[in-house]
């Protein structure tokens, strides 16, 4: 009966995002995850606050049989507080990640036959959505192996006068950070075109908010952030955006499922709120292990880091050489592989800072990895910067 009528247009999409992928750690049992230093998923590298881990101890008062708030007072006033900027309750939204807010508003501000600028590699499951939608995705690929997104690439996508510019700042993968006042003047830019600018910050929580794309008054600027990254609650998925433009958040509104959010997502993220002191912590390990890695990869040559930010924890990692997702997990190093990112391919990884017990070996296996490249010499013909 439902023949004709499912669209399977979809099945021929290929890409998969790269939590999906067969090679994901997410899809690896837990006695394998732990035979290796953990580098994968962008959770906290320190893992939950002391204060929501002391909470979760304690009997809970919420009544699992109830309903949640449908609008999350309590949780929308609290973000307000925290991040200042004229921020109101009102113009909070929340959602299950900050995913299902980017998705919910994608839909909104990406008809069919749209078009969806960035640059690439980018956060892929964004992109992806939208391309399963019928929207047309057209970035300004980086160049490897350093992708750096310098302004004028930024420009560039601009000036093919998306529908949508979708922002992850800090970038998925590399973790590089687009300066506020690029972001000011591409937001100028779209505004001209009638252009909407997405930034998502999922990985903002390891930047100070005076350097948030909140603190732009931007109309045509929506930016989206997450409890999952710096605040070490990816699985209870909370995430919210801020929207701005009055029509907008009413259609949001208007069309969001209700109880985007469970009570203990609530709950956790307030408590979480309530410990900065954490957060505090996690930027100052981040930006410590980064540093480390960073310097570690200038010996040897043979594993190139991109351009990245020292207080993300994220960066992508290359190698002129084979599967290097293959080889790092081999020598005992978790990491996302960089075919599920667009515009990546075997020879490239997205690495995390790892655990603080598991620097030191970390930098020791990478180094070995790094000797056996040495060791083997570069594929004629063939460097880094071949697409």
């Amino acid at each position: 009966m439902w023949r004709g009528r499912l669209p399977r247009e979809i099945l021929r999409e290929t890409r998969e995002s790269y939590v999906s992928r067969e090679t994901s750690h997410l899809r690896r049992d837990e006695e394998e995850k732990g035979e290796r230093i953990d580098c994968a998923l962008g959770t906290n590298p320190l893992g939950v606050a002391p204060a929501v881990r002391a909470f979760l101890q304690r009997p809970q008062e919420w009544d699992p049989a109830a309903y949640p708030s449908a609008v999350g007072e309590t949780l929308r006033e609290e973000l307000a507080a925290y991040l200042g900027a004229e921020v109101t309750p009102e113009q909070i939204v929340l959602g299950h990640g900050s995913f299902d807010v980017l998705t919910h508003l994608m839909r909104l501000l990406l008809p069919a036959g749209s078009l969806l600028g960035g640059v690439s590699p980018q956060f892929t499951d964004v992109p992806l959505q939208v391309m399963l939608n019928n929207v047309r995705y057209h970035p300004v690929v980086l160049r490897p192996p350093f992708f750096e997104a310098e302004e004028e690439s930024w420009m560039r996508a601009a000036r093919i006068h998306p529908h949508v510019l979708y922002v992850d700042r800090p970038n998925n993968p590399t973790g590089q950070v687009m300066p506020r006042n690029v972001l000011e003047s591409l937001c100028a830019l779209c505004a001209r075109h009638g252009a909407w600018v997405v930034a998502d910050e999922a990985y903002g929580e390891y930047l100070p908010l005076e350097e948030s794309a909140i603190q732009i008054p931007a109309p045509n600027l929506v930016v989206t952030r997450s409890f999952s990254k710096a605040w070490g609650l990816a699985g209870v998925r909370v995430g919210y955006g801020v929207v701005r433009d009055p029509e907008l958040l009413e259609i949001f509104r208007k069309t969001q499922p209700p109880f985007s959010l469970g009570t203990p997502g609530m709950v956790l993220a307030s408590v979480a709120l309530g410990d900065p002191s954490f957060l505090e912590t996690t930027r100052r390990y981040v930006r410590t292990a980064k540093a480390r890695l960073l310097e570690a990869l200038t010996r040897p040559p043979e594993l190139v880091p991109s351009a990245t930010d020292e207080r993300t924890p994220i960066l992508v990692l290359s190698s002129h050489r084979g599967n290097l997702f293959d080889r790092l997990n081999r020598a005992g190093i978790a990491t996302e592989p960089g075919t599920g990112y667009m515009d990546l391919d075997e020879r490239a990884v997205r690495l995390r800072v790892p655990p603080p017990d598991e620097l030191e070996p970390l930098l020791r296996r990478l180094h070995s990895v790094g000797v056996a490249l040495e060791a083997e010499g570069p594929l004629p013909g063939r460097s880094l910067a071949d697409p």
